[in-house]
């Protein structure tokens, strides 16, 4: 019974060694040499460039300065809470451009905590922050996406709200 396997497997790699062999030979038949696909450049002469300086125009327009989405919420914390810009520590776990999640600390505070901003024409705002939990209330005018807020507080039933 192994002699026929044997028989087998060398049939099945002759027959592959024929395929790839009659493969390769077609495609480098078919395919046109490089010397018949493309003729050799013809090298041109041409005076020699002489260079003139020319004086550029000033810029007319201001180039304005686009500042990433963190240095932003760095911003909006400090102005939030009237810190130096430099004592703010933000970390940003997700940003879908629109809607963004992390985390805050101050330098000199212990602890830290969360965060949810929102991105509008003006810039990022910060909605929500704290260690506790986030309350409907405060998220649901800015309709934060599901996998960014998966529950929050619901102040008037008083009860944990999965959305």
């Amino acid at each position: 019974m192994s002699k026929k396997i044997f028989l087998f497997l060398g049939v099945i790699l002759v027959l592959i060694f024929l395929v790839g062999g009659g493969a390769l030979y077609w495609s480098m038949k078919s395919g046109p040499s490089l010397a018949e696909s493309s003729p050799l450049p013809t090298p041109l002469m041409s005076p020699e460039a002489t260079f003139e300086p020319v004086a550029s125009p000033a810029p007319t327009a201001s180039i304005k300065e686009t500042k990433s989405d963190l240095e932003q919420i760095k911003e909006a914390f400090a102005e939030k809470y009237n810190k130096p810009l430099s004592d703010v520590n933000v970390t940003i776990s997700d940003n879908t451009g629109t809607y963004a999640k992390g985390g805050v600390s101050f330098a000199g505070e212990t602890g830290g905590g969360w965060w949810l901003a929102y991105n509008d024409s003006s810039g990022w705002i910060i909605v929500a922050d704290g260690n506790g939990t986030v309350m409907c209330e405060e998220i649901e005018p800015y309709n934060f996406p599901v996998d960014l807020v998966p529950e929050c507080w619901n102040e008037a039933t008083s009860k944990l709200i999965e959305r």
